[in-house]
């Protein structure tokens, strides 16, 4: 990687403004004066030194003790002797100083800076995880600085001691962000390639003292207060005498100025407070007093007490009565203006400068710097309204918060009205200045990483920012009782979802989703509670889960996805229908109330085995086939980093009770321990012969168990991770482990169809449980450990007495085998998964059911509750992991359809109907227009796999795994007969031109013929000797062509069923034949890697055309028959001159094997389909790909309507009709279709509509702008988009009334595009471009609410 590169990747990591120690803000910051803090930086130095000692030094000492001073000093003497690795100066309020989100970036950026050798390996930690900056703190520790540190290989790292600094520790925000941090220094210990130490300061706080007490050998500590008293009195003595003298010089004044006595009051008054000191300097500098005067005050002995900070508290109150008393006007505004300012300065999470402060407050700009002019001795206000103003010291916001230290109630801070106050402010400023598309950006589908943090910032600038990020903290704090403020209310129905636009924009949705987490908490204890606001705020928070993913990463989606797949019943959407597109012409049928699941994880590429809660509930652990362990945040569906070390599928996560442990067992034979809060390996546990299925952790964490196919139960030290034994007994593989609640029994369950109990302290029998006919696959104890419970592939749950071993009772309702179970911790719930795709909730007491679960599209591998019993969790094949509410299980709203996989869709060609195939084995009808079924066709006895509609579109044909073609009327659903006859697997089912013929290809070698009028059998074609592929009627005669794996193509009279020819010459498998449009040649595709060309008339070869390296898979025939052209697994097209076999050229750009080709009725299009999930348009006469449309699937079968306005690509129709026309091609080269590319809808190739998981399609159609999909969950839904009014840039229409132009035309907005009345809508607003100023945006948005 260049050295320009490595910039580029590092120039992406964010870093807190000000975290260095040399940074700006921290540029009139001092060190320690020569002679002060001598023993104690000596200390320090020789510690940082030193090769040997603790990794952590943890200087401590109460607020105003010099903590920050001596951390700035020991950083400038580590940076003049080069070994200053990076540093980070925590400052409560000032924005990102304030908490650790860019902690470990700011760290990493200056450690590549600092030290070049480890630039590259930082880089590419970025290159190779570009969401680094979005992941937890572990994972940024982990990517960014310990493993670039243990991968650096350099001697100079090695001959010195490298000292990260982190002053003001306990100004972060989060404990657990802060035991976190210490947890993670503590592994530098562990680096053999760099020598690396840490320097911390903070106050003693408790949740400080906690996190190094869980690091008892990791560090080293010293107490500032704790040094003696003539040490530190020495220190501020000699602090006093340089800064007055400094003074005395600068003000001109006598050389005896101010006198030894005053210098040692001054001292005797600070009481061992360097903060007071300072202090006290800085209000005599100040140039709006003489210093006299300000000596006078301050030493005026108004206090009496013995506190320790009883002398600061009375300075602080003398310089705050000076200021307001410097003029009967300031004093009178001041004074009440004081609490206003200077309180949201003190009760702000974050700083801000005074124009900011200024409107974030609703106060006329240039107030604030106004009312703060007397006050630089206590706050930094900086001349610059790019600065943020700040507290000099916390100690004054100690002050002015604490009613016994701050006495004059002038002065004291309510910290209740204070918040109330910003908490209003926030909500007028918010609702003043958010709106739809905030940004300009028109595309629905727009990235929030395609807008630069410039573009953000002018159109959301500061003070809106915090307004969004902290307007619930500030109602939290606040007296506001909301139930008797109806404020919330009226913002939430107005601008809730600009609100959300803002937060995603900013890069804070998780933010929003805590803030209504923490607004519905505050709304449920309040007596008299609002219910509408309850009801709306849950609303809100179910809304925003649903849909975090899409809203986090594309904020237009939260009006466009968000709304549209939310249910319409919900109090919120009666708020917020309104606001969505207008483009959005038809929805589709949602359920009409929430359902149980409260959103659904993505990330795994694999099938998802199991999941788990930690036994704190901050944590969720899920399993994959993709080799690795992910972490999640429950509360958000954020993740929490990436476990990865096993060589093969993990298949089951537990957490230890206290959390601190997570083990993972996999098919690689081994389980692996981890530390969740890290992401560090604690060990590999290794002695399994066999897959390990499952873990489980006794009650009391001293014990791990794990279950393997080598048929044996292994019990393991997770302290040492150490054998404790092998308990055997069961005769086939081992499926689960569980130790019972009270830690007496341990049971297993197996393949042998038992289960068995095992005393865990000895390791003997206690029993054998037997009653299911199947494998047991997994089993569960109450809480109570009275009852245990058993799934078995016998599609059953058993419920045992655990203590006498005695039969409760079966459950049964499941379809399919049982996967997993879980209790809940409150005993109210037990829920099992099955393959069946649902989790069942059954009432343990009873065995009463309690409701199913619908919502996986694949088998439901393993289930986990919340300790607080409120969230359950499934984990699924179909590579989710699903939330759920447990309680509304019951309520589950279940939409009509299919009840399995939707496998087929085809529109009819002359009607209005749509028809979907199902695993379900049956078809149904729908009309698009309504999205209602009007029938389902049942019959069928297995699978259904293909539809077709008859040309005529009078008739339906359906074939099923169960061997058979089923002929339906669409019209009234009635069956018009049942074709048998086929042995084997249907290949290839076809209607003839006319109607009135259906042929089907098998795989029992034969092609049967079948007449849909009558339902009967017109006879069998028998000659092939394998499995026949592919069929071809040629046009206008009785001629059929079959292609068969025995190599040769065979020739059929329909009229009489004869056999008319076998064309022999390939050498291998013939997958596909083709006439040409004039009915002169036959084309066939063969694995030989060729295709030859036949004379149908003379059954005689006309030449091989020779050129692919690989079989050779499709051919297809251009309309004027001059050109054909074939598709290959050598991934390419070529195109052939048929008359002379001489290629016209190859067409390059697929990465996967080509196994379609078609070509639009102009012959100026070529369509071709690979496995490498994508359908490619080229433009035959350039040579070159014009479109690419990517699929879920691949797919198989391509071909063009006769008008060429829509390409069947057999998993969807893609709709054409927006190409420009056939004779402007050449001026233009875009495709217009509308689509659904992966989880998009897309109109021409642009993103505008996210499909939520439950409603991406495994089969698609498109019919004049309406979308049908089936989904793998059996529904099928429409939605119809109008492409013209969707703002895509460039020209886009917007639909109003011809009144509605006439203001904008006269502004020059647009060009209007005459309509014949008045009173008919016109066609709509042309915008000139995509380049729209903001006033013209505003008058748009206006029109087009009103309209």
């Amino acid at each position: 990687m260049s050295l320009s590169e490595q910039d580029h990747h590092l120039a992406k990591l964010p870093c807190a403004y000000g975290a260095a120690f040399n940074s700006r803000i921290w540029q009139h910051k001092a060190g320690c004066l020569n002679g002060t803090r001598v023993d104690l930086l000596k200390q320090i130095m020789t510690w940082s030194e030193s090769a040997s000692g603790a990794g952590i030094y943890w200087l401590n000492g109460m607020a105003g003790t010099g903590k920050s001073t001596i951390a700035h000093t020991v950083a400038r003497d580590c940076h003049d002797q080069k070994r200053l690795g990076a540093s980070f100066f925590f400052s409560r309020g000032q924005g990102d100083l304030g908490h650790a989100a860019k902690f470990f970036t700011s760290l990493a950026t200056q450690l590549a800076n600092t030290l070049s050798v480890l630039k590259p390996y930082i880089c590419r930690a970025i290159a190779e995880n570009p969401d680094i900056s979005e992941r937890g703190l572990a994972e940024q520790w982990k990517y960014l600085i310990f493993q670039p540190l243990s991968h650096a290989q350099d001697v100079s790292l090695q001959s010195r001691q490298y000292i990260l600094i982190i002053d003001a520790l306990d100004e972060c925000e989060g404990e657990k962000d802060i035991g976190l941090i210490l947890q993670l220094f503590a592994e530098a210990k562990t680096l053999n390639t760099v020598r690396l130490k840490v320097f911390v300061t903070s106050r003693p706080e408790t949740p400080i003292r906690h996190g190094f007490n869980t690091i008892p050998d990791a560090h080293q500590d010293f107490i500032l207060h704790h040094i003696p008293q003539h040490i530190i009195q020495s220190d501020i003595s000699i602090f006093l005498r340089h800064e007055l003298e400094d003074i005395r010089r600068a003000k001109d004044l006598s050389e005896e100025w101010p006198g030894e006595s005053i210098i040692e009051l001054l001292c005797q008054k600070a009481r061992g407070l360097f903060i007071y000191a300072s202090t006290a300097c800085r209000f005599i500098r100040d140039p709006d007093w003489y210093p006299d005067e300000s000596l006078a005050t301050i030493l005026k002995d108004d206090y009496v007490g013995q506190t320790a900070t009883g002398e600061l508290d009375d300075m602080y109150t003398k310089i705050l009565m000076q200021a307001i008393t410097s003029g009967s006007r300031d004093q009178q505004m001041l004074s009440s203006q004081f609490s206003q300012i200077v309180g949201a300065i003190v009760t702000m999470l974050d700083t801000l400068p005074a124009t900011i402060l200024d409107r974030l407050l609703l106060l006329r700009e240039g107030t604030v710097h106004a009312r703060l002019r007397c006050l630089h001795s206590i706050l930094d206000i900086p001349k610059s309204n790019e600065s943020p103003i700040q507290l000099l010291h916390p100690s004054f916001r100690d002050f002015l918060l604490d009613e016994q230290r701050c006495k004059d109630p002038r002065f004291y801070i309510d910290q209740g009205e204070a918040h109330t106050h910003l908490f209003v402010s926030c909500l007028n400023l918010m609702s003043k200045h958010l709106k739809r598309d905030m940004c300009n950006l028109l595309l629905p589908g727009t990235l929030t990483n395609k807008v630069g943090d410039g573009e953000v910032e002018k159109f959301i600038p500061l003070d809106v920012q915090y307004a969004c990020r902290h307007w619930v903290y500030h109602v939290q704090q606040s007296n506001i009782q909301l139930y008797e403020n109806n404020r919330v209310q009226i913002f939430l129905q107005k601008h809730f979802l600009h609100w959300l636009e803002a937060l995603s924009l900013i890069g804070k949705l998780n933010e929003g989703v805590l803030a209504l987490k923490t607004l519905e908490s505050i709304l449920m204890p309040q007596s008299g509670a609002n219910n509408d606001l309850l009801g709306l705020v849950y609303d809100a928070k179910r809304l925003v889960l649903n849909a975090r993913s899409i809203i986090e990463i594309a904020p237009l989606q939260i009006y466009c996805s968000a709304l549209v797949f939310s249910p319409r019943r919900s109090g919120i959407m009666s708020q917020l229908w309104n606001q969505t597109p207008l483009w959005i012409k038809k929805t589709p049928v949602v359920p009409a109330d929430w359902n149980p699941s409260l959103q659904s994880l993505e990330g795994h590429s694999g099938p998802v085995w199991a999941v788990a809660f930690s036994p704190h509930s901050q944590l969720l652990a899920s399993a994959s086939e993709d080799n690795t362990v992910r972490l999640w945040d429950p509360s958000t569906g954020a993740s929490r980093g990436t476990l990865e070390g096993h060589s093969g599928s993990v298949r089951v996560a537990a957490f230890s009770p206290d959390s601190k442990l997570l083990a993972s067992a996999s098919d690689d034979t081994t389980i692996r321990l981890w530390d969740p809060s890290t992401g560090a390996s604690r060990g590999t546990l290794e002695g399994h012969s066999g897959w390990v299925r499952a873990v489980a952790f006794s009650p009391n964490g001293q014990l791990l168990a794990s279950a393997s196919f080598d048929h044996t139960v292994r019990l393991w030290d997770p302290s040492t991770g150490a054998s404790c034994g092998t308990l055997e007994g069961h005769s086939d593989s081992v499926r689960a482990v569980a130790f019972s609640p009270d830690s007496q029994l341990l049971a297993s369950a197996s393949f042998d169809h038992t289960l068995r109990l095992w005393d865990p302290s000895t390791g003997a029998s206690r029993g054998t449980l037997k009653g299911h006919s199947g494998s047991v696959r997994a089993m569960a104890f109450s809480p109570d450990s009275q009852i245990l419970a058993s799934a078995s592939d016998d599609n059953t749950v058993g419920l045992w007495d655990s203590s006498t071993g005695a039969s409760r009772g079966t459950l049964e309702g499941h379809s399919d085998w049982v996967q997993a179970l879980a209790f809940s911790p409150d005993s109210q719930f037990l829920a099992s998964a099955s393959v069946d795709n649902t989790v069942r909730l059954w009432d343990p007491s009873t065995g009463a059911s309690r409701g199913t679960l619908e919502g996986h599209s694949d088998w439901v591998q393993a289930v986990a509750f919340s300790p607080d019993s409120q969230i359950l969790a499934s984990a699924s094949s179909d590579n989710t992991v699903r939330l759920w509410d447990p309680s509304t299980g019951a309520l589950c709203a279940t939409l009509k359809g299919h009840s399995r996989s939707v496998y087929a869709v085809a529109f009819s060609l002359e009607s209005p109907l749509l028809a979907s195939a199902s695993s379900d084995n049956t078809i149904r009808l729908w009309d698009p227009s309504t999205g209602v079924s009007p029938g389902t066709l049942e019959g069928h006895s297995d699978w259904v796999y293909a539809v077709a509609f008859s040309p005529d579109s009078q008739l339906l044909a359906s074939a099923s795994f169960d061997d058979t073609i089923r002929l339906w009327d669409p019209s009234t659903g009635a069956s018009r007969g049942t074709f048998e006859g086929h042995s084997g697997f249907v290949n290839a089912m076809e209607f003839s031109p006319d109607s009135q013929l259906l042929v089907s290809a098998s795989d029992d070698n034969t092609v049967r013929l079948w007449d849909p009028s009558t339902a009967t059998s017109c006879g069998t074609l028998e000659g092939h000797s394998r499995s026949v592929r592919a069929v071809a009627f040629l046009s206008d005669s009785p001629l059929l062509a079959s292609a068969s794996f025995d190599h040769t193509v065979r020739l059929w009279d329909l009229s009489t069923g004869a056999s008319c020819g076998t064309l022999k010459g390939h050498s291998g498998s013939v997958h596909t034949v083709a006439f040409s449009p004039d009915s002169q040649l036959l084309a066939s595709a063969s694995s030989d890697n060729t295709v030859r060309l036949w004379d149908q008339r003379h059954r005689a070869s006309r030449g091989t055309l020779v050129g692919h390296s690989d079989s050779v898979y499709a051919v297809a025939f251009s309309p004027d028959s001059q050109l054909l052209a074939s598709a290959s697994d050598d991934n390419t097209v070529r195109l052939w001159d048929p008359c002379t076999g001489v290629t016209r050229g190859t067409l390059k750009g697929h990465s996967g094997w080509v196994r379609a080709v078609a070509f639009s009725p102009d012959h100026q299009l070529l369509a071709s389909a690979s496995v490498d999930n994508t359908v490619r348009l080229w433009d035959i006469k350039s040579k070159k790909e014009i479109q690419k449309l990517v699929t879920e699937k691949p797919s198989y079968n391509l071909s063009f309507s006769s008008n060429g306005d829509y390409l069947d690509t057999g998993r969807g129709t893609i709709e054409l009709k927006n190409l420009p026309h056939r004779n402007e091609r050449s001026q233009s080269n875009q495709l217009y279709p509308l689509y659904v590319s992966g989880s998009w809808v897309t109109v021409r190739t642009e993103n505008i509509l996210w499909l939520p998981p439950d409603y991406r399609p495994r089969y698609m159609a498109v019919r004049n702008n309406v979308l049908a999909i089936g989904t793998a969950l059996g529904r099928v839904i429409f939605i119809e988009i109008d492409p013209d009014t969707v703002p895509l840039g460039g020209l886009f229409r917007i639909p109003l009334t011809v009144e509605d132009l006439i203001p904008l035309q006269h502004m020059g907005y647009v060009e209007h595009e005459s309509s014949n009345s008045v009173t008919r809508p016109s066609p709509g607003i042309v915008f000139k471009s995509k380049d729209i100023t903001q006033d013209r945006m505003m008058l748009v948005d206006c029109l087009v609410r009103s309209n």
